[in-house]
């Protein structure tokens, strides 16, 4: 790809979402959910130093395994407002933060529930650009990305149930890849809302030039692709909105799905000028 298509090709990798080797000393430090709380990925705890330093090593032996250009850290790189209720992080609120060590009497506190949110949401990030440094020592200019959901941006007191805060993910990372996904969301006009996802990003100073708007080419409820009209349509909607870097997700390139003549115009550079937003060219971005 690199070579053969001139991209630039990321690793796209899971930040907390492993199963280590039943043997292995932090197979079962696991982000546990306090009392009322739903299930989520069954993911390690961000807490646990072992559980850390064990997912350093993975993308350490990666970034000496393989060439690449960056990381994208997945969507599991998430703490809802029931997370982590695990003994890691029990001890971490109490010593570090110096809050109440469950997320139970934390909850119970509305003072200390919202400086727990922004400590947790930055505590994520920051794990996330320990990683991204474990790659640079092999690959110095390597960049670091990482997806968000679109309702923590929609919906800012969201934040709470996902640990994610645009302005928080502008101070870390080098992209910002924003599942803009209307089906996935619900919405009831999925050009509207992807209209309204853009003006808030862009109400962010800064954040149309790090943010990648990510449509999806499948409609996850009925398990079939898009037509080929709805996935050029939300790229168009996305371009008229003020996007300045998109991409789709997923890429069946041998099933030609999406067809490539659905985004060729609208994500290729070699597409007319007429198509982005005044200003530089921004790159197309795709997976």
């Amino acid at each position: 790809l690199r070579t053969r298509a001139n991209v630039e090709v990321y690793a796209w990798m899971p930040l907390m979402a492993f199963e280590l080797p039943p043997q292995h000393p932090a197979a079962a430090h696991r982000v546990a959910q306090a009392s009322g709380g739903a299930p989520g990925y069954p993911r390690l705890s961000p807490y646990s130093p072992a559980a850390r330093a064990a997912i350093r090593e993975l993308f350490e032996d990666l970034a000496q395994h393989a060439f690449l250009s960056g990381i994208v850290i997945h969507d599991d790189a998430t703490l809802s407002d029931f997370e982590d209720d695990s003994g890691w992080a029990r001890a971490h609120h109490r010593d570090v933060w110096r809050l109440p060590e469950s997320v139970g009497a934390i909850r119970s506190d509305p003072d200390a529930f919202a400086r727990w949110t922004r400590l947790k949401t930055e505590h994520l990030s920051l794990f996330a650009r320990e990683v991204g440094d474990a790659v640079r020592r092999t690959h110095p200019g390597a960049k670091l990305a990482r997806n968000y959901y679109a309702r923590p941006i929609l919906e800012p007191q969201s934040q709470a149930w996902f640990a994610q805060s645009l302005p928080d993910a502008l101070a870390h990372f080098d992209w910002v890849a924003l599942m803009a996904m209307p089906y996935m969301e619900g919405a009831r006009d999925p050009e509207r809302w992807l209209t309204a996802l853009v003006h808030r990003v862009a109400q962010v100073p800064g954040a149309l030039e790090k943010v990648v708007f990510e449509i999806q080419t499948r409609d996850w409820r009925s398990g079939q692709p898009l037509p080929a009209a709805t996935v050029e349509r939300h790229l168009r909607t996305l371009q008229r909105a003020g996007a300045r870097s998109i991409g789709y997700y997923p890429d069946d390139f041998i099933g030609d799905q999406p067809p490539l003549g659905a985004v060729r115009s609208t994500i290729s550079v070699r597409a007319p000028m007429s198509v982005w937003p005044p200003g530089p060219r921004p790159p197309g971005v795709s997976r």
